[in-house]
């Protein structure tokens, strides 16, 4: 099996693991910690792959209660549409990808039960399972730590591009490479694998196969 090019292994990672500061909140608990907003990671889940259920979901979830200790254990598997590499391009699989994924949370202490705690344990199992992938991986990797770190995030809010301006630029890169990997880069645009949030990466593989080429005028 050909060994995988550090770019295309960090390609995924790379583009899901800054966080916007926003979509987080301090924790004065358990020695303190950042809270991610689950309704941001969904939506980060779905600009990556896809509705949830037709690019990504979970599948097989499973909870039991230990009611001798009053916990509760989630189990499921998080499955996703993933992107390969064809001469350099991602390209989304048809056939998907997936792995456990696990959490457990305490239900009752002291006669008392803790009427969330079915969404609070799937959601935490979740957030760990994207995490597997890269995503908020600057909180995980403790750089919300660093105030320096999380005000430049503040100062350089990430602009939403459009459409028509991102796609134009990957349309024009392309029109020097030859006609078939042409053909293929404009697929690409028109089923999403290549989007606003891959279009530099995908740039720069348009660039590295246009110098891969033997004769470009092929």
């Amino acid at each position: 099996m050909a060994k995988k090019d550090k770019k295309e292994n960090m390609w995924l990672w790379e583009s899901v693991e800054t966080t916007d500061p926003k979509f987080t909140k301090k924790v004065n608990q358990r020695g303190g910690f950042t809270a991610i907003s689950a309704q941001y990671q969904l939506m980060t889940a779905t600009e990556t792959f896809g509705p949830f259920g037709t690019g990504w979901g979970v599948k097989d979830e499973r909870i039991e209660k230990w009611e001798d200790v009053g916990l509760a254990v989630y189990t499921g598997i998080l499955w996703y549409i993933p992107a390969e590499f064809k001469k350099g391009i991602p390209v989304i699989k048809e056939e998907p990808s997936e792995f456990p994924i696990h959490s457990s949370i305490k239900y009752h202490s002291n006669g008392r039960v803790d009427d969330d705690f079915m969404k609070k344990v799937a959601t935490d199992a979740l957030t760990k399972g994207l995490s597997k992938l890269g995503f908020n991986a600057d909180v995980f990797m403790g750089k919300f730590d660093d105030n320096k770190y999380v005000n430049s995030l503040k100062e350089s809010p990430k602009k939403k591009i459009d459409d028509g301006v991102w796609k134009k630029e990957v349309s024009d890169a392309s029109e020097k490479l030859n006609q078939k990997d042409k053909e293929s880069i404009m697929n690409f645009l028109k089923d999403g694998s290549i989007n606003s949030n891959n279009y530099k990466k995908a740039l720069s593989r348009i660039e590295e196969l246009y110098k891969s080429y033997t004769n470009p005028e092929d």
